[in-house]
């Protein structure tokens, strides 16, 4: 961190500026996805516990912990289920149970730029393309990495053009 301040060609008000809302940002990313995960997870033991999956306990613990590390997903829980109650001949519980996984992957999508936007002082709208943008660019792992690099980027242009950004990208302040 001292190396990082002693080769920006900030003021100190300025470097703690950065300092202060790169902390904000990736906390509340963090804990966006966190949260998010653990309602995804909750999403799909739902549909376990609804159609009578066995181990639905263990399979919603790994659901959680999977929705919670965005390489992976509540994917890798909710379709080998599916494919399991369809191959012991129950469509309609995997039917049921492909509809919960999907409900539960989507709202990844709808709740993570609210929640992150409500941290932070970014538009919900920039953080839904930082996510989009990352994703194409970083794979999985850019739905986390494309809305950071978009919020220092807006962080680095408000600092730079030294004042606010009223209410466009940035919601005015009340």
């Amino acid at each position: 961190m001292n190396y990082i301040k002693s080769i920006l060609p900030f003021s100190k008000e300025v470097e703690k500026k950065i300092f202060e809302n790169t902390y904000g940002l990736t906390a509340s990313i963090i804990y966006g996805q966190i949260f998010v995960g653990l309602i995804q997870g909750i999403i799909v033991s739902l549909g376990l516990f609804l159609f009578g999956v066995p181990n639905a306990l263990l399979l919603t613990l790994v659901a959680c912990i999977a929705a919670i590390i965005p390489i992976f997903g509540p994917v890798i829980v909710w379709v080998p289920v599916t494919i399991y109650l369809f191959a012991a001949g129950n469509p309609f519980a995997a039917l049921g149970m492909a509809i919960f996984g999907l409900i539960s992957s989507v709202i990844d999508n709808i709740l993570k730029p609210i929640i992150v936007s409500k941290r932070t002082s970014i538009h919900s709208s920039v953080i839904l393309i930082g996510m989009v943008g990352g994703f194409f660019l970083f794979g999985m792992l850019g739905l986390i990495l494309g809305p950071l690099v978009l919020a220092y980027l807006l962080v680095i242009l408000e600092i730079y053009r030294n004042k606010k950004i009223p209410g466009a990208i940035i919601p005015a302040s009340e």
